[in-house]
């Protein structure tokens, strides 16, 4: 399995081999396997995600695309708001690739428009921090969101 055994009270760790556990991963996903398995399997490529989207520092192109949310969200209601960041953890649970730039996800609460995963993350981020201000969503954009923060002044 992906997962090394650990000479110590902690147990398990994630090997340090990512494209391999990523491929690994991507394996269960494409076959016939129990949920279980299935969820370990996307759990196992967000935390991959969430590792590569971070190793360089902060990210600009998130910056942008928090303060677009920032400006999305600015003239809507908390329904609106919950609606659209709602839509996206539903799609999110089954799955999304944020280190992939290409705009393949659409939204029915923004029509006529596309999505890249990271920008969907990035609203999903800013709708939460409108929702519930403290909510941990997994992915921390806080050094991002700081500085969408200082541009939207």
């Amino acid at each position: 399995m992906i997962l090394k055994r650990q000479n110590s009270y902690r147990g398990c760790r994630i090997n340090p081999q990512p494209e391999l556990a990523q491929k690994h991963f991507q394996a269960v996903l494409a076959m016939e396997a129990p949920e279980e398995l299935r969820a370990l399997a996307r759990n196992g490529l967000r935390e991959i995600a969430v590792r590569e989207l971070k190793a360089r520092g902060p990210r600009m192109d998130a910056v942008f695309y928090l303060l677009d949310a920032m400006r999305q969200f600015a003239g809507k209601s908390l329904d609106e708001v919950r609606e659209v960041t709602f839509e996206i953890g539903m799609l999110g649970k089954y799955g999304l690739d944020i280190n992939d730039p290409q705009e393949s996800h659409v939204l029915r609460a923004l029509p006529g428009r596309t999505f890249s995963a990271l920008e969907l993350l990035c609203i999903m981020y800013a709708g939460f921090k409108r929702i519930e201000p403290g909510m941990d969503i997994g992915v921390d954009l806080g050094e991002e969101w700081g500085m969408a923060e200082r541009l939207w002044r």
